[in-house]
């Protein structure tokens, strides 16, 4: 079942946007829960004890919309603007919806946004109680440290519990996807600046050695790489 939270400080927009969501619910027949705020507060309260929401919808607090991005805490994010705004680069994935709204339009990006939350280029995880939804471009390796995970996106560090072995398994593989130089090693080729026989070096400067056992691996995923 989704997970909906729809957030406006504007009260008289309130009623409106619950109209065109049940309009949206009963047209789609979608089954999902659908929580209404005022508070930013509240929502990220709601979060830390029950997860992440599938879609959260805002309406014009841009300030609302980076905290719940920045911080991972949307699976896909729906801003209503009344007009461009130069913070719209800041917040981005997102899907932008511009004022007047209707239940048209209000379909219409909900329809991408339910669609992008089920998007496999991202990583969900569990991380001190919250539940987090990392865009997978963004990742740029995971490192194994006894039962715990480091995860290391190009904005921050995470860390849950899991084995590599785990997430290898849920990660992309094959043309494109990620690659185990080492056995505490899952690393994003696409955040490889630079690759020798003995060590990958990565675009924030970090080296990760290439295991022997490793090595025919590398060479072999590179060569698929070529021909995808």
């Amino acid at each position: 079942m989704l997970k909906i939270a729809v957030y406006s400080e504007e009260k008289v927009m309130s009623p409106l946007l619950q109209e065109y969501m049940g309009i949206w619910q009963r047209d789609t027949g979608c089954v999902c829960t659908v929580r209404y705020y005022d508070n930013v507060h509240a929502i990220m309260v709601d979060m830390d004890l029950e997860g992440i929401y599938d879609v959260v919808v805002v309406y014009r607090s841009w300030d609302v919309a980076d905290v719940l991005k920045n911080d991972h805490r949307a699976g896909s994010l729906v801003m209503i603007a009344a007009g461009i705004n130069r913070r719209l680069y800041d917040i981005q994935p997102c899907y932008i919806l511009y004022e007047p709204v209707n239940a048209a339009n209000f379909k219409k990006v909900m329809a991408m946004a339910v669609e992008g939350s089920r998007d496999e280029r991202r990583f969900t995880f569990v991380s001190g109680r919250v539940r987090y939804s990392v865009d997978t471009r963004s990742i740029m390796y995971f490192e194994s440290e006894l039962r715990r995970i480091n995860l290391v996106t190009t904005e921050q560090k995470y860390v849950f519990y899991g084995s590599i072995g785990e997430v290898e398994k849920r990660m992309k593989v094959g043309c494109g996807g990620f690659i185990r130089p080492h056995e505490s090693y899952l690393v994003n080729p696409d955040h490889v600046s630079r690759c020798t026989a003995h060590e990958m070096i990565l675009t924030n400067g970090k080296s990760i050695h290439i295991s022997a056992t490793r090595r025919a691996d590398v060479k072999r995923y590179y060569s698929e790489l070529i021909n995808c």
